[in-house]
């Protein structure tokens, strides 16, 4: 089961073995909040399937995604830095399920400085420069490259080509309106790179997503690969 998850896969046996009593398999649903925004971490959460989304909320209720969490990381890593309040409104965008652990024996097993720690402290690398880039590529990039690195994140997570997504969900994840999904989306479905039709699209080309997305795909991907393989 640790394999699900590829941060978990990369514990030694010994120690997976000692933290299994502290973990429970939990359903995640779609639409689920995790966490809402700076609201107690009562748990981090190890996702074995589904995807997750770390959005920063506005005053007025508006949102944007900065973060993708799938089977290859956590969900409640703030906690690891120090903070007991969550920074971002977290979502469940694709169902799954996952592990999760009490934050307060979660807090208990890092301090120990050994093996679930140091996986941890580069997971934290990883996902900082995630968010990081996030924020640039909102900000400099169109909508099109920047939603053709959206599909290819949560592809990677999903381990399919099918994604059980709406147009409404996607343009929370961007940030845009709903109709400028609709206008983007048409025009990668002429090019024969998706299929889009109701409730899920369909990556019908990904090496023409990845020549169309933009540099922080590639950027992010290989920094993950860097530091957890």
């Amino acid at each position: 089961m640790t394999l699900n998850n590829r941060l978990l896969g990369l514990l030694p046996s010994s120690e997976w073995d000692r933290l299994v009593p502290q973990l429970q398999t939990v359903p995640l649903e779609p639409k689920q909040i995790i966490y809402h925004l700076r609201a107690s971490i009562d748990y981090v959460y190890f996702p074995l399937s589904g995807v997750i989304s770390a959005m920063a909320m506005m005053s007025d209720g508006s949102a944007i995604e900065v973060a993708t969490i799938g089977n290859e990381g956590m969900s409640g890593q703030t906690a690891f830095n120090g903070g007991d309040t969550s920074p971002y409104e977290v979502m469940v965008q694709v169902a799954g399920e996952a592990l999760r652990m009490k934050t307060s024996v979660f807090m208990d097993e890092v301090r120990k400085d050994g093996p679930f720690r140091s996986i941890l402290v580069q997971y934290s690398t990883a996902f900082a420069l995630q968010v990081s880039y996030a924020v640039a590529c909102n900000g400099l990039h169109k909508i099109e490259p920047r939603c053709c690195r959206w599909l290819l994140m949560t592809q990677d997570r999903v381990g399919s080509n099918v994604l059980p997504l709406t147009h409404e969900f996607l343009a929370i994840m961007l940030g845009v309106r709903r109709a400028s999904v609709t206008e983007v989306l048409q025009p990668l479905q002429e090019r024969g790179l998706i299929r889009n039709s109701r409730g899920e699209i369909e990556i019908l080309n990904r090496a023409g997503l990845e020549a169309t997305a933009c540099e922080c795909y590639r950027v992010v991907s290989e920094e993950f690969i860097r530091l957890l393989g």
